[in-house]
Order: C-alpha cells, then structure tokens, then sequence
C-alpha cells in the first residue's frame, strides 16, 4: 500500500513537471494565432476567439522569415557536417594513434571548452576581418566549428577508449589501411555518440544569437534567431507574427526530437561511458 502511494505521488509529480515544462509550448502556439489585443489583454491559456493564420504569412515573407530559416539551415548543416566529420577523425587519432603530445593536444582541445564565447568576439572580430570574411556565412561557420569542436572530440574520445582494438587490427590483417579501417569499420560503430554530439550541435548553433549579432551586418545574411530581431519596432511590437515565427524557428527541434528520439536514448546510454 505504500508503496503505491509513493508510485501515484510521483506520477502527479511527474504529470505537474510536465505541465509546467509544456504550458510555454502550449502559450507560444495559441499565440502565433492571436493579435495583439488578444495577447496582452487576454486570457494567457484561452483559445483566439479568431485564428489567424495571417500571422504565418506576414511572419514567412513580409518578416523575411523565409530567408533567415533559409541560412540558419545552411549554416547549422555545413556546422555539423564538418564538427562531425573532424571531431570523429581527431578523436580516432589521439586515442588510438600514440604519439608524444597526444595527451597534451587533447587537453589543449578540452581548453577550449572552458574558455568563455565573450571572451573571443573581439579577437575573432578583429581576425576576420583581416581575413576578409567578416559579413558571410564563413565569418560564423568556422567559429561556430571550432567552439563546438573541442566537446565533440571529448565525447567521441571517450567513447573510442571503450571501442575494442581488435576489430580494428582484424581490419588491418584483412589489407585494410588506417583511414578505410576508420570509416569502415570504426565510423559505422560511433552512431549513439556521433547522434549525442549532433543533438548538442545542432541546439547550440541553432538557437546561437551572439555570434551571429557581431560578425553579420548584412541583412540578407541574418540567421532565424538574428531575424527575429526585426518584429520589435521603435514604437511597438507585433506579438502574433513575432510568436508565429518562433513557432516556425521551433518546430525544427520537435522534428528532430520525433524523428531520432531512437537514437537520442541510445546516444544518452553511451554517454555514461563519460565518467
């Protein structure tokens, strides 16, 4: 008897934790259908007495919402290609090719993580632009790739150190060479880590404003975090537009979150490997 009694109160505490964690979900969307009236003077959790779709469509092509979306996937994809592609390669090679610094490359890398993104704005700002590429999509890319970088090659890394040699030395006696051994035999077995760092990846540069706010001055450029930027006007603020596009901006991570929610459970059972 009491045990089931310990069993409900967790489940109420569980169903009010969900509640709670929705509820925003829930307000974000009836609002995307609403005006302004009815978001400020309304009732939080009442329905619109109108659904307006219109705020869609002003949202999509009168905000230009359409063109942000368009470069926040093209940037967070060319990020996670290369963040994925370098932090499996680099992590193979410190952990399974000795060499002198191995260890000391790999604690440089893990600096990395600790060092603040505020910290390096200006330096970045001021190399960019030395380099010629302040304004473009490269000028956010390759930092969004090496902020992300030193975490993937931690995680991966740790994950390789579980990963048993022989299969990669039965590869080796079978004429494989290092780098068909790696995308053979050792690539196809870091799936649940690889799907833990893109999750993180993808979040991260997705939903990231700073970077893009200092290094992006062209309008047409602007990532969707960025863009959204442009629903506060000098005197007033269109909410409903303003919510339809983040309804917009996240219905990406649901997707995700629906499509690999798989491979998420899996990648969050290799991550116990990091201890």
């Amino acid at each position: 008897m009491l045990r089931k009694t310990k069993n409900s109160s967790l489940y109420i505490l569980m169903i009010i934790i969900a509640v709670l964690q929705l509820f925003p979900l829930y307000w974000l969307v009836i609002s995307a259908f609403k005006d302004n009236s009815e978001i400020i003077g309304g009732t939080v959790w009442a329905l619109p007495t109108e659904w307006r779709l219109s705020n869609f469509t002003e949202a999509w092509v009168s905000a230009k919402v359409n063109q942000y979306f368009g470069n926040s996937v093209i940037v967070t994809l060319v990020t996670l290609l290369f963040v994925l592609l370098f932090a499996s390669m680099m992590a193979y090679a410190l952990t399974r090719m000795k060499f002198k610094y191995n260890s000391l490359i790999l604690f440089m890398l893990l600096m990395g993580v600790m060092v603040p993104i505020h910290a390096t704005l200006i330096p970045l700002f001021m190399i960019l632009k030395n380099l010629g590429i302040l304004s473009s999509r490269l000028s956010i890319i390759l930092p969004y790739i090496a902020v992300n970088l030193p975490i993937g090659v931690y995680m991966l890394s740790a994950f390789l150190r579980t990963m048993p040699k022989e299969l990669e030395e039965a590869a080796f006696m079978d004429g494989c060479g290092v780098v068909k051994s790696f995308f053979k035999v050792v690539l196809p077995l870091l799936k649940p880590p690889l799907a833990s760092v893109a999750i993180f990846v993808f979040l991260a540069v997705w939903n990231e404003l700073l970077m893009a706010a200092t290094f992006i001055q062209k309008q047409e450029l602007r990532t969707l975090p960025l863009g959204l930027m442009n629903f506060s006007g000098q005197y007033s603020i269109s909410w409903g537009p303003l919510a339809a596009a983040m309804v917009i901006s996240t219905l990406p991570i649901l997707l995700a979150y629906v499509l690999f929610s798989d491979q998420m459970e899996k990648s969050f059972t290799a991550g116990a490997i990091l201890k």
